[in-house]
């Protein structure tokens, strides 16, 4: 299979945790659980879906809120999706099938899986990539997938009906059928209606790279409840994937760690126990939730990762919004402030403690981007030099793409979702957006963000997204939520007088105008006019992250 390079730019979107981790069962999960089985990576999977094909086409569909309420009502269920990936296969230029890599989650932990469907519709094979739980691995076997096989998006997929099902593994086989219904909801939605053609889809990029030049690689998986996406570029194609492997398995392993949803997690365990007595921690837990004091002290309680009580009360965990009144809120306000949070001793022998009996920890507005920064840290051990990880949104760039001065990463509008402000050229640099690009309620007919001011209680107002370039990808997570709370000016002298930061902040004005203002040190790294891509440029397009 000969498969070109794709002259493409990277685009940054986000999708929110919640709506994933919604989906997971709230029944405690056992400590052994977690037990990630890889079969096949991306490439593999594709060589087995489309194994006669010369040519690998790739289309990302973003989804209109039309689009997606269609789709739920089409599947009758909801779907965290704001978009797809969808590899095209073609045979001497006619159209062989469409594959979509997806996930589902079983009882605690989710699956990917792939499913290619043929051009009348109807299942062509389909595979798991990775099963990430001790039970229920049955479902990978070829034996158990066969059944799909044949199936179209009329087919009825009902279990211990249309599809055998298997003891001690149900809940993976339900979830199994209703990823494969998606599948073909999606495929047959888009592509067999005639509603979408291939005017957007691109090579995928080549499998070899000539006289050793460097050739990419990318993976996407889905870890702590986002995307996460890797892409590498290496002369050693053996070794960049072992590369990818490991980064992957890095993140999976701080997602064991830092999880305020797994009740098996070391973060889970602090928050039961360290309200009732000083409490060892993991030294690598304890160093984050460390740093994330001093990004409190820093944007003065801005940034908070006491929050966790409030983000529970206004329903953002389950998905289930409400607005708590005032005497809640009042009552919760003493739980949430780093100072409740208490390190005791030093070295090894450090321990943490919780002054107020209700105070809990939630990692999210700065474990993403460590564990960004981490996946880079294996990247760089396997002599990896360009790179570029991108999980949830956000994003560490290394290095430069071969035969270019820079990545580049386009600036998504926070009104807009088809329309790109302009995009930023990073070169060993983080960069992580705040905003209610997706996540957002109404109340009153105002719109209201779902990041918590955990000063007041309430969402935060007076911006609509904060980006923020740093030094780290953990940097840039920590400061562009502390950044969105503080406002446009406070923000603004706040990244100002970090060596090494930058932001762009966007504000709506009450007739609905959008305003723009960028820190000194982005303006060298904004490109407020998106340039075209020349044919030859070796960037690749991220895949969609929302």
């Amino acid at each position: 299979m000969s498969l070109r390079h794709v002259p493409l730019i990277i685009f940054m979107a986000f999708l929110s945790a919640a709506d994933v981790l919604a989906q997971v069962s709230q029944e405690l999960e056992p400590p052994d659980n977690f037990q990630p089985q890889v079969f096949l990576t991306q490439e593999q999977a594709l060589s087995e879906m489309f194994p006669d094909c010369d040519e690998i086409l790739r289309d990302v569909i973003i989804l209109t809120d039309e689009e997606k309420n269609a789709l739920e009502e089409r599947l009758k269920r909801k779907i965290y999706e704001q978009g797809f990936e969808v590899f095209i296969g073609k045979e001497e230029g006619e159209v062989q099938g469409y594959a979509i890599i997806t996930e589902e989650v079983g009882k605690f932990h989710p699956f990917t899986f792939i499913v290619a469907v043929e051009p009348n519709g109807k299942i062509k094979d389909l595979a798991v990539l990775i099963y990430r739980e001790s039970r229920g691995g049955d479902v990978a076997r070829r034996r158990f997938l066969h059944q799909f096989i044949g199936k179209s998006v009329r087919s009825p997929v009902k279990i211990n009906r249309d599809i055998i099902n298997i003891t001690g593994a149900t809940m993976s086989v339900v979830t199994m059928c209703s990823g494969v219904k998606k599948v073909l909801g999606v495929v047959d939605e888009f592509y067999l209606s005639g509603k979408r053609g291939l005017e957007n889809a691109s090579p995928l990029v080549s499998k070899t790279s000539s006289q050793g030049s460097p050739a990419l690689l990318k993976e996407t998986r889905l870890i702590m409840g986002t995307y996460a996406d890797i892409s590498v570029y290496g002369s050693d194609r053996e070794n960049a994937a072992q590369a990818i492997k490991e980064a992957f398995e890095e993140m999976e392993r701080l997602d064991g760690l830092m999880s305020n949803y797994k009740s098996s997690s070391e973060l889970s365990r602090i928050n039961r126990e360290a309200s009732r007595a000083p409490t060892k921690c993991a030294p690598e837990l304890l160093g984050v939730i460390e740093d994330s004091l001093d990004y409190s002290t820093l944007t003065e309680g801005a940034f908070d990762i006491t929050v966790e009580p409030l983000v529970d009360k206004w329903g953002f965990y389950t998905g289930k919004v409400r607005v708590p009144n005032m005497d809640e809120i009042k009552s919760i306000l003493p739980a949430v402030s780093y100072k409740n949070i208490d390190i005791q001793g030093q070295g090894d022998s450090k321990l943490i403690a919780f002054r107020h009996p209700g105070t809990k920890i939630d990692l999210g507005g700065i474990g993403k981007g460590y564990a960004a920064d981490k996946a880079v840290e294996v990247l760089k051990r396997r002599g990896i030099t360009s790179a570029l990880v991108n999980l949830g949104g956000n994003i560490y760039a290394l290095g430069r793409p071969p035969g270019a001065s820079a990545w580049k990463i386009g600036v998504q509008h926070p009104r807009q979702r088809d329309f790109l402000l302009g995009y930023l050229e990073l070169e060993n640099k983080g960069v992580a957006t705040s905003g209610d690009y997706e996540r957002f309620f109404m109340i009153d007919g105002k719109r209201y963000s779902h990041i918590i001011d955990p000063r007041t209680g309430m969402p935060a107002q007076g911006l609509i997204s904060v980006t923020v370039t740093a030094d780290s990808a953990m940097e840039a997570d920590a400061l562009s939520t502390g950044a969105f709370i503080l406002g446009p000016k406070r923000g603004a002298e706040l990244l100002d007088g970090r060596e090494g930061v930058g932001g762009i902040f966007a504000c709506e004005g009450d007739g609905g105008e959008i305003g723009f203002t960028l820190t000194k040190s982005m303006n060298k790294l904004f490109k407020k006019e998106l340039a075209v891509v020349e044919d030859n440029a070796e960037t690749p397009e991220l895949s969609f992250l929302k």
